[in-house]
């Protein structure tokens, strides 16, 4: 029978409402860290490298502090690796009516994350985690330029009776360029790329790592009951 003690019930609760959490408070930090770095007109004369490095920074923490959650909690399997996602079905879900590319790329992000997160357990599993953890943040960035991808191919502006959209010549820099704040002397309209996006360019990379940290820590191969089952 299937372990449904109230330890594994409340593990399994407790899971998509912490990684959640841990998103929450990442992205508040970030907003407020990045406030208290000076002006923030968005003139786009210098490559503003505060958020993109404040980003980064902040994903490597949630990534570690969901790993030390899931060890906190004992999580074990395939089931929280399930819950850990159903943050990232919720959201998929609530931008299902959304207009301007935001449910083309809700829906690209949450067929990646799954591809992503289903290969690094397999590897965890097999206690292959440094290529775990390799696949799973390359993986994690891929995902995450996809997604912005899909939604600012939809953006547009109106200049004067012109509609004018993003190059897509430059598409794969998209969500560079959200992250530094700067057009490279591109067409004016990429400084719409941050307002664009919602915080996306922050939010899908940050909790991607956070479910990265839960899964690789729920599937890694206990060395004591590996060693126990090679005794046997």
């Amino acid at each position: 029978m299937a372990d449904v003690s109230p330890r594994k019930i409340a593990e399994l609760v407790l899971a998509p409402v912490l990684c959640t959490a841990l998103l929450l408070l990442g992205v508040i930090t970030l907003v407020l860290g990045w406030g208290l770095t000076g002006d923030r007109t968005m003139d786009h004369a210098d490559v503003d490298y505060v958020y993109l490095l404040g980003t980064v920074i902040l994903c490597g923490l949630a990534a570690a502090a969901a790993y030390r959650i899931a060890g906190l909690l004992r999580a074990r399997g395939w089931w929280p690796v399930l819950a850990v996602l159903v943050p990232a079905v919720v959201f998929t879900v609530l931008q299902l009516d959304k207009a301007f590319g935001r449910r083309d790329s809700a829906l690209v992000w949450l067929a990646g994350l799954l591809l992503v997160l289903g290969i690094v357990a397999v590897l965890a599993e097999r206690g292959l985690l440094r290529q775990a953890w390799i696949v799973g943040v390359l993986g994690v960035i891929i995902v995450a330029d996809v997604a912005v991808l899909a939604q600012l191919l939809h953006s547009s502006s109106v200049d004067g009776d012109q509609v004018q959209r993003l190059d897509r010549a430059y598409a794969p820099l998209w969500f560079v360029f959200a992250l530094i704040d700067y057009d490279f002397g591109l067409d004016p309209l990429s400084w719409h790329i941050g307002d664009s996006l919602d915080m996306r360019e922050v939010g899908y990379p940050m909790y991607s790592m956070i479910a990265l940290g839960y899964v690789v820590r729920s599937m890694r191969r206990d060395p004591a009951a590996a060693d126990a089952a090679e005794d046997l």
